[in-house]
């Protein structure tokens, strides 16, 4: 009689259980025969992926010219704190998102996952105070405005900010599936908390919020073809006027540190704790002054960690501080600018290095999220 050869494979992958089908063991029985089984393996070149260096030469240093401003004051794009900070952890990974342009997979997804809250925090946040400017003809909050805003406006901010985020404007009785109506009852409570950690802190004066307005900035920084301008671009979530300072606010998801021990160690790729945070909300206080160079305000950068709000001493201000000393609050970014402007030059300078090629972080740990993981085979 003829061989019969039946094939399954162990991987337990894609839902599948990694065993023999019914259908396999039914035509056992019914061919009534002995089965061998032999277990067959493909094997595994096991060798490490080749490193991965892009080197300077003339192409890829073109690849930067879009964030140099021409005579005319223009530039094509713009570095981002999000840009500088992809650059710190990840030469390549920079090079990869920003001048090859590869974009990674968009996950089409229904669930709503932790960036995609965060942006509906903020949307909301910013759309209730719009509102509120709007309907009032100021931008003055007092105490005495919060209880109306609390009772009347949070929900409606909410909804609006869902439909807007999802594109539903038009479609008026659009129903909001369950796991939507949960994440807005979340978005809720989150924004009760801002709002009651903002009355105690009223009055304060609204100067911008997020899609209003742009700040920018030029830095200058030495490159082999001579001194040239680099563009520096945000969005500050808000934007107010406080006891006299003018607050930088960023709205955070994570639970984002507010100390750092000094100014160079923002910029310092080795240093396994570098807060981002931190970087990013002094970047703001750059761009705030060079787009307002009139302001003599102290600029007060400040983080609202959406987990953290819901601590009895919830404080949004950077520190300085060493391990186990007294921090110091960072009342003016301007206190620091010196220092924060040499860093970002010294940073600049390397990424405009030709000397300096974009090379893959040694640091594993910022690969295991990574979606260009694939790409550099790690």
């Amino acid at each position: 009689a003829d061989e019969v050869h039946m094939i399954y494979t162990t991987a337990s992958d894609q839902g599948k259980a990694g065993e023999k089908s019914r259908y396999i063991q039914q035509m056992a029985v019914e061919l009534g025969r002995e089965m061998e089984e032999e277990v067959i393996f493909i094997p595994i070149d096991q060798k490490s992926p080749e490193a991965i260096t892009i080197q300077k030469d003339q192409e890829v240093l073109s690849l930067l010219d879009k964030y140099l401003i021409d005579e005319h004051g223009q530039s094509k794009t713009s570095f981002s704190p999000s840009a500088l900070s992809v650059f710190l952890d990840c030469k390549l990974k920079f090079y990869l998102q920003y001048l090859a342009n590869i974009q990674e997979k968009e996950e089409v997804s229904e669930e709503i996952d932790a960036a995609v809250f965060g942006n509906l925090a903020h949307l909301s946040m910013e759309i209730l105070y719009q509102d509120f400017a709007k309907r009032k003809g100021r931008s003055v909050l007092e105490k005495g405005d919060f209880a109306e805003l609390h009772k009347a406006w949070i929900f409606p901010a909410i909804e609006k900010a869902i439909r807007k985020f999802y594109h539903l404007e038009e479609e008026a009785d659009t129903k909001l599936n369950g796991q939507m109506a949960i994440a807005r009852d979340v978005l809720q409570k989150y924004l009760q908390q801002i709002l009651k950690i903002d009355e105690e802190s009223a009055p304060f004066k609204l100067i911008s919020l997020e899609q209003e307005k742009k700040y920018k900035a030029a830095l200058k920084i030495n490159t082999v073809s001579g001194e040239e301008l680099v563009s520096l671009k945000g969005i500050i979530d808000r934007v107010d006027e406080h006891n006299g300072s003018v607050r930088l606010i960023d709205y955070k998801s994570g639970q984002d540190n507010k100390t750092f021990p000094d100014i160079p160690s923002l910029f310092n790729r080795e240093n396994k704790s570098r807060n981002k945070a931190a970087m990013q909300t002094m970047f703001y206080g750059l761009i705030y002054q060079a787009t307002v160079p009139e302001n003599m305000l102290p600029l007060k950068p400040a983080i609202f960690n959406l987990r953290e709000m819901f601590g009895d001493d919830f404080n949004p201000y950077l520190q300085e501080k060493l391990p186990r000393k007294v921090g110091v609050e960072v009342n003016d970014y301007r206190q620091y600018e010196e220092e924060y402007r040499a860093g970002l030059k010294e940073l600049m300078e390397d990424i405009y290095n030709p000397e300096s090629p974009f090379d893959q972080t040694e640091d594993l740990k910022k690969c295991e999220y990574c979606p260009y993981k694939e790409i550099c085979g790690r």
